[in-house]
């Protein structure tokens, strides 16, 4: 399941390089390259949390960001066997609009798409980033990290025993969350 991730609200100010100048976008902003998610979260640390190698990674969808549009990419983390273990989808908003509006219309958007395949809820994360929901049954944790970074990360191979809502928010909290 795919979800478009669509947002307004305020606007603020950047600096050179792409930092945000508001303190509500977190302090690790700077660091964080919403077009590289492969930077953000690392094979080693996808590997630990899986408890297997992770062979390499795939970065695409990657979008640079402009004015006033965000910068996007995706990380896939290839197994040994050639499959895709876990998908890390990241961005970062020049104009800070994380909303809870925008939050709302993600997590209504998923709630919508899971209604048709399933009876099962979309479930908030409580004390997650700004605030977090998982859909259930493909494992897929969005966080609303600060007003300009969210990270959607997706277990695709839950280890035996394994969780995947676990697996994805010690990710997620691994990305920044």
């Amino acid at each position: 399941m795919t979800v478009a991730l669509a947002g307004c609200g305020e606007t603020s100010n950047t600096e050179s390089g792409g930092a945000q100048s508001s303190a509500k976008s977190g302090a690790a902003a700077a660091g964080w390259n919403a077009a590289d998610a492969c930077s953000i979260l690392d094979k080693a640390a996808v590997g630990a949390a899986l408890g297997q190698d992770v062979k390499e990674t795939q970065l695409g969808l990657v979008h640079e960001a402009g004015a006033a549009d965000a910068a996007t990419s995706e990380c896939s983390y290839i197994g040994a066997d050639g499959s895709t273990l876990v998908t890390a989808m990241t961005r970062w908003s020049p104009i800070n609009d994380n909303s809870q509006a925008s939050f709302d219309g993600t997590r209504n958007a998923a709630a919508s798409a899971l209604k048709a395949f399933s009876d099962k809820q979309v479930e908030d994360i409580p004390a997650l980033g700004k605030a977090a929901f998982i859909v259930p049954g493909i494992d897929a944790l969005t966080v609303f990290i600060d007003d300009a970074r969210m990270v959607t990360v997706t277990v695709q191979k839950v280890p035996d025993g394994g969780s995947g809502k676990d697996i994805a928010i010690a990710l997620a909290k691994k990305a920044g969350a």
